[in-house]
């Protein structure tokens, strides 16, 4: 979808103009416009919120609470495992 405003701006457009070097020719002279789509990005937005689990704010707040008291301990190996297998999950392999 593109918004066109009564000034003439336009949003949601990507404008790019490829000037020849060299000597100015305007016959070469090349225009692409891109037009996002508002609505295909919203809908992976949607998709990408359902597929996130749930938060469980008693368990933000003992954690919370844990560590402004000093007694919350850490598993450092599994902090460190879950980092690695984010990283990996979020590379594109192929």
């Amino acid at each position: 979808m593109v918004k066109i405003t009564s000034s003439g701006q336009a949003s949601g457009i990507h404008k790019t103009v490829n000037k020849p070097k060299g000597k100015a020719n305007r016959s070469n002279h090349a225009d692409s416009i891109k037009v996002s789509d508002a609505a295909g990005l919203r809908q992976r937005a949607k998709v990408m919120l359902t597929d996130m689990p749930d938060v469980r704010l008693d368990k933000i707040e003992g954690i919370r609470n844990a560590l402004e008291q000093g007694t919350y301990n850490m598993n450092n190996r599994s902090i460190a495992t879950h980092i690695v297998r984010n990283a990996l999950a979020e590379h594109a392999w192929g």
